[in-house]
């Protein structure tokens, strides 16, 4: 991995290593391009871009990708990303389970491996995740050196300016910071970043956030968080929890949360509260074929299991999914009068119920919000899924080891 440079001495430097790191930016995001178009999108000349162009060539960052359409005369030639430079390694971790994934960085995925590794706040947990990780490693054969950095994304309240999950504290010694327990092991500079805002990132950059400025993300996951885009760039709050749309209070007579608050909206309908629900239903005798799917232990009963009972005509999982959609629907309306967004993206586990789940989300935003806040109003289901939390933890790491690379 080349060394962090030293402060440049001059402007001129200065601005030379802008263009260099907006330009890498640029690729990464929007793909290949010419030095013509280069030059056009950050107003320097085309000698000036060649120069750069060629620098990075040498330095082994960019390299001949073929040629574009030509108006008139030659083709242009493409410049791109070397996919070889680096790849990276991302730690997607949650509730259920957790993905260990490699990315070229032409955000190809080269290898995914998915563990059975729930999160827990136990030192445990942590030991494991490594091992696990220093395995997926030597298994596909790529060294530590091969990485140029780590990205994490997790559920809680993140504090990514000094490394801290607030919600897990146990999974370090007291005052370590997570991201430096990780990153004396690999010894590669760590990026950690809350599983919603990931998603809201990879949304915005690579999916139905795409050239739009007033967006949420609803990760309706195994709790349920909020990713706010506000004038095209991410919310983060004063210390980087904006967005816990999960633990407002809808029930005040409701059941604890596992925040230790009363009747917070989690409760109701997060993956976790649509299985517990679809389990009391059962043992209350209402009519289902998931008994069937998990053959009688509804211990083992997940959310893929409703939503595939759902598709396939079952009343019971229908009317499930229904109720958590509205009331999911009712806390998402008042998130619109909050922050009057233009598309509200529906993501995680429980989007993959579709329609079943989009549906009532609508009425109820319909029935809930005032009118003028839903004539540019659009809902959509994620044409990403997971993929939006992986690319966008990627995104975040590369802007973060791009802006250490050149300083």
């Amino acid at each position: 991995m080349s060394s962090i440079s030293e402060e440049p001495s001059s402007v001129i430097d200065i601005r030379k290593n802008r263009l260099r790191s907006n330009l890498l930016l640029e690729l990464f995001q929007s793909g290949d391009t010419s030095i013509n178009k280069m030059a056009r999108l950050f107003h320097a000349s085309i000698p000036s871009a060649t120069a750069i162009v060629n620098e990075l060539m040498r330095e082994g960052w960019m390299i001949e990708t073929g040629t574009g359409p030509a108006r008139a005369g030659r083709p242009p030639v493409l410049y791109g990303l070397n996919p070889q430079k680096y790849l990276t390694l991302i730690m997607d971790i949650n509730r259920h389970d957790t993905q260990l994934v490699i990315f070229d960085l032409r955000n190809q995925l080269i290898v995914r491996r998915q563990i059975d590794l729930k999160l827990d706040d136990t030192a445990t947990f942590l030991d494991r995740l490594l091992a696990e990780a220093d395995n997926f490693l030597e298994y596909h054969d790529i060294r530590r050196d091969r990485l140029w950095g780590i990205g994490i994304s997790m559920p809680g309240l993140i504090n990514a300016q000094y490394g801290i999950n607030q919600t897990y504290l146990s999974l370090t010694s007291p005052g370590e910071p997570l991201t430096t327990r990780i990153g004396e092991h690999f010894q590669r500079p760590i990026c950690l970043i809350n599983d919603t805002r990931a998603t809201t990132i990879g949304e915005y950059r690579f999916g139905l956030a795409k050239d739009k400025s007033h967006v949420l993300t609803i990760n309706s996951d195994w709790g349920i968080g909020l990713g706010i885009l506000l004038n095209g760039e991410v919310f983060n709050g004063a210390s980087g929890y904006a967005g816990e749309l999960g633990h407002i209070q809808v029930r005040p007579d409701g059941l604890l949360c596992h925040c230790g608050k009363i009747g917070c909206l989690d409760t109701v309908v997060s993956a976790l509260a649509l299985i517990r629900q679809a389990q009391e239903g059962i043992q209350a005798g209402r009519a289902t074929i998931l008994p069937q799917m998990v053959q009688g232990n509804i211990d083992s009963l997940d959310t893929n299991h409703v939503i595939e009972a759902a598709h396939a005509g079952d009343e019971f999982s229908i009317d499930l999914l229904s109720d958590v959609g509205t009331e999911l629907g009712k806390g998402l309306a008042t998130a619109v009068h909050l922050f009057n967004p233009e598309i509200i993206i529906v993501s995680g586990v429980l989007a993959g119920a579709g329609p079943f789940i989009s549906n009532p989300i609508e009425q109820a935003i319909n029935k809930y919000c005032l009118a003028d806040f839903k004539n540019n109003l659009s809902l959509r289901i994620s044409q990403l899924g997971t993929r939006a939390r992986l690319l966008g933890t990627q995104a975040h790491l590369f802007e973060h080891l791009i802006a250490r690379e050149f300083v």
